[in-house]
């Protein structure tokens, strides 16, 4: 084994993770959100469990470096992970995007800009 990650790159790879976790988690319970957005929960824990699997093999370097050279040689598993957190990065995105458009749909339905200022 090598060096591990800076850790502030930890801070946000873990972060990702288990946010998309528990917010899949929490959507799912709630039943806010669609069965394709829900797949991020199932591939949020796979993803993790595979690029730390996979990189316990490295030496000299650290994890995101590891990585980066399997991309570069093709690796099967540095590949899928790149999907992978390219959904769950999308995911976000798409999580995003519906809580800012029920949020303006509900201000368009009360009235006004959202300030708290009745308009007529």
């Amino acid at each position: 084994m090598g060096p591990s990650m800076p850790v502030w790159m930890l801070i946000v790879y873990w972060g990702l993770g288990v946010a998309t976790f528990i917010a899949g988690v929490a959507a799912l319970m709630a039943g806010t959100i669609r069965r394709s957005y829900s797949l991020a929960v199932v591939i949020a824990v796979p993803l993790f469990f595979l690029n730390n699997f996979h990189t316990i093999a490295r030496v000299g370097v650290d994890e995101f470096t590891y990585w980066q050279q399997s991309l570069i040689q093709g690796q099967w598993w540095a590949w899928l992970s790149l999907v992978l957190f390219r959904y769950m990065i999308g995911y976000w995105v798409l999580l995003v995007r519906g809580i800012r458009g029920r949020r303006a749909a509900s201000m368009g339905a009360r009235g006004g800009k959202g300030d708290g200022v009745s308009r007529l």
